[in-house]
């Protein structure tokens, strides 16, 4: 990844960028499971260390020649997949708890 400052209008097309990732990822959870709570992923989606792993896999992808849209792709599915996971270990630690 370039190591160079990112200028004013990378940085807002950076941000404009990750937004519309965490927007899509939060969607398409909502719509192949309509029981989870929208604003609540988008929460989770937009916290700082979310917007920053989603940032720093954007980029990687767009440094290693990905298109824009399949760079966006990537760092949404890591998204997704960091969030589930993350969501399966509070539940197996809440039954575990609950079991203990």
């Amino acid at each position: 990844m370039t190591s160079s400052p990112l200028t004013p209008a990378q940085v807002a097309q950076l941000g404009d960028a990750t937004g519309r990732i965490a927007a899509y990822a939060a969607r398409s959870l909502v719509q192949d499971f309509p029981h989870l709570d929208l604003e609540r992923l988008v929460e989770a989606f937009t916290r700082p260390i979310a917007v920053e792993g989603t940032a720093r896999l954007y980029l990687a992808a767009l440094d290693q020649g990905a298109t824009p849209a399949d760079a966006a792709g990537k760092a949404g599915t890591a998204l997704i997949k960091a969030w589930a996971t993350a969501r399966q270990a509070a539940i197996d630690a809440a039954e575990a708890a609950r079991t203990a």
